[in-house]
């Protein structure tokens, strides 16, 4: 498991067993994994009395200090959740919105390619394009969470080198997950000593000392109440504790998965031109009736087919999150696909066999075919969403940050395919990706060019 876990390709040596032996595979001592995904959602169920596994202790960004992420006592994750969820709800989110931050970031984006990184017919400026939307997916986080980005865009640089401690952190937080007992040695003396702090000047560090001066400003008497996430969580009642850790799992979690989708999904895209060309054709034919603003609205974005179809297949074919998620068997144990499986037990989540299973997506589950989705039938549809929709988790497990990843993934692509055209610029090798809980990727050059009619801003 540690070998394979280490090798970037984990999710394929797990969709292997699966092909191999079936939706419930043993893979270590105490630990099977779920290809089926009425057992996923049934773990997860709201009264399920399935709880999180010890691979979500992986999850604390300090030691004994635990996230919505790593809590595992089900009362107390609950209690958490509902501290947060007036943030994430929407209707009732203090009165900001998500969509005016995203936009904001978008236009910064935008107004960055376009000053630096278009190419012409004299002029060859390719980009390390998965570095720029992972600016974008930062600074979204810093605008709507604290009311300001954190300058990702602005500067065009790696604050803090944060992505390269990130992207070596990731395969190491891979490792802990698959052996958690890793975590809790690394998280006391004198290992502790190598985590980071917020004294550290540079990585993750950094921005946890940039995060706690935030919240302590916040949180000091006289403060002024602002309009953004962090203040619906004060509303909530949630502690400096609190309020710190969740900063830290939207850097992470909230950044790293955005990013990941926006990529992969172009990557689909730009291998298959048709499916390419479709979607530029729906967009152009939109702006042409004058059912675009600018930025994209979200209802706009919704109410695309065929770009509803292309997010969809993008985060069938390559989803954002590949850890396993063990959830933990309750007392007495439970019977599984025929199976008894004693209580203590950890079942691992097979997102990637599961997004490739060609028993649910039929003989091509190896395509990138946005088709698939307009050209079934209302019940496969909806039985198709509520397997993609395993990708944000379920029930009592479900990520509350769903509608931002979505809100983003909507307003990209309109924004980005409304302007320019993307090449590939290595098309032997046109990306550098491998699976470490979130894809790690690198190396995603792109040639931007843009469209000719000016119509499309």
């Amino acid at each position: 498991m540690v070998r394979k876990s280490l090798s970037g390709t984990f999710h394929q040596h797990l969709h292997h067993a699966a092909e191999i032996y079936g939706p419930l595979v043993r893979i270590g001592p105490n630990e099977l994994l779920s290809t089926d995904p009425d057992v996923l959602r049934m773990m997860s169920a709201v009264r399920s009395p399935y709880t999180k596994g010890v691979f979500y202790e992986t999850g604390r960004i300090t030691p004994e200090e635990d996230t919505v992420v790593s809590l595992r006592d089900d009362a107390e994750h609950r209690a958490l959740r509902a501290k947060m969820g007036t943030a994430f709800g929407g209707k009732k989110n203090e009165g900001f919105g998500f969509g005016a931050g995203i936009d904001r970031q978008i236009l910064a984006l935008v107004n960055l390619i376009d000053a630096k990184y278009i190419s012409t017919a004299t002029e060859y400026r390719p980009v390390q394009f998965f570095q720029k939307v992972s600016f974008f997916a930062l600074d979204v986080i810093g605008d709507i969470s604290f009311g300001g980005a954190f300058g990702y865009l602005s500067q065009d640089t790696d604050l803090y080198q944060y992505h390269q401690i990130n992207d070596e952190s990731l395969p190491v937080m891979n490792i802990m997950a698959t052996m958690p007992w890793l975590a809790n040695i690394l998280h006391k003396w004198p290992f502790n000593m190598m985590l980071p702090t917020e004294g550290d000047r540079v990585g993750f560090g950094r921005l946890m000392g940039l995060v706690k001066s935030v919240v302590d400003g916040r949180l000091a008497p006289g403060a002024k109440p602002q309009k953004d996430m962090m203040q619906a969580f004060i509303n909530s009642g949630m502690t400096r504790g609190e309020l710190t850790q969740q900063v830290f799992v939207q850097i992470i979690a909230g950044s790293v998965s955005t990013t990941a989708a926006v990529c992969m999904t172009l990557l689909c895209l730009l291998t298959n031109p048709s499916a390419y060309s479709a979607l530029q054709r729906e967009i152009d034919g939109a702006l042409s009736v004058g059912r675009l603003s600018s930025p994209v609205a979200d209802s706009e974005a919704k109410s695309m087919p065929y770009l509803q179809a292309v997010l969809k297949e993008g985060l069938r074919f390559y989803p954002p999150v590949l850890g396993l998620g063990s959830k933990q068997v309750p007392k007495g144990g439970d019977v599984i696909n025929g199976y008894y499986v004693p209580e203590g037990t950890q079942i691992g989540m097979n997102f990637f066999g599961l997004m490739r299973s060609k028993e649910i997506w039929g003989p091509d589950a190896g395509l990138f075919r946005p088709e698939r989705w307009l050209e079934a039938d209302p019940d496969r549809v909806r039985r198709m969403n509520m397997v993609v929709d395993l990708d944000f988790g379920f029930g009592k497990y479900q990520c509350l940050g769903k509608p931002i990843a979505m809100m983003e993934l909507n307003k990209i692509f309109v924004e980005l395919l409304r302007r320019y055209d993307f090449t590939i610029v290595n098309p032997q090798n046109p990306i550098k990706a491998w699976s470490a809980i979130f894809w790690v990727v690198d190396d995603f050059w792109l040639r931007i060019t843009r469209r000719d009619s000016t119509t499309r801003y």
